[in-house]
């Protein structure tokens, strides 16, 4: 395991965003995995209070889920529960890029162009852990453009248990590539400014993913 550090402020909150970020890589820890604090208080370099801190926090996120006398453990597989969650990404993720293509500018075109750029170059070099986060990025980005702000955030939170649940570090460049050309699609929607056409190519992308990994 690499090692972590943390600065002496904010700990709580930067015990929260490292966490996070490792557990999303998935380069530690599987899905319904068992998480140390004690270990990660030491990798940290700080108490165990922050990093309960955080625990807290991935909990109400549905990221972690804290078992009584068991323990802390990363989100497990759910087939039922990832398909609900899909079902509503589908439709907030969808309003999001017709709202998007109402207010797309110049630059946040051209970052949304990017990031598919930066999808692709991942996939070629076969490095999954940076298409994902990459990734991540994308979906947040769209989601921002929407100017909604709650329903950002609901997507965010949705995205990361989506794929909390659906690490896979062996998956095919493949399956990664039509994933980042779906995106691009999605982005040349958004640049005509068709609502209707934004949303429809992002609830096909939703509803081909769930498809994809239901049959995980």
């Amino acid at each position: 395991m690499k090692s972590l550090t943390l600065q002496k402020t904010n700990l709580a909150e930067q015990a929260y965003g490292v966490i996070h970020e490792m557990l999303l890589a998935g380069e530690d820890v599987r899905p319904g995995d068992k998480i140390s604090v004690e270990d990660l208080s030491r990798r940290l370099g700080v108490s165990r209070s922050p990093v309960w801190t955080a625990v807290a926090r991935l909990e109400a996120e549905g990221i972690v889920e804290v078992r009584p006398r068991q323990g802390v453990f990363f989100i497990g597989f759910n087939r039922e529960r990832l398909m609900e969650i899909f079902a509503v990404r589908e439709v907030l993720e969808g309003a999001a890029a017709r709202l998007a293509a109402e207010r797309v500018t110049p630059a946040a075109l051209a970052e949304l162009r990017h990031s598919v750029e930066r999808q692709r170059a991942s996939v070629t070099a076969e490095r999954q852990a940076v298409y994902a986060a990459e990734a991540a990025r994308f979906h947040r980005l769209l989601a921002d453009l929407s100017g909604n702000a709650t329903m950002a955030d609901m997507i965010e939170r949705l995205w990361a248990q989506t794929r909390a649940m659906c690490i896979r570090p062996d998956a095919k460049s493949a399956i990664l590539d039509k994933r980042a050309e779906e995106h691009a699609r999605i982005v040349e929607a958004v640049a005509l400014g068709d609502g209707d056409a934004a949303e429809a190519e992002t609830r096909r992308h939703i509803r081909r993913i769930a498809g994809e990994v239901g049959n995980l």
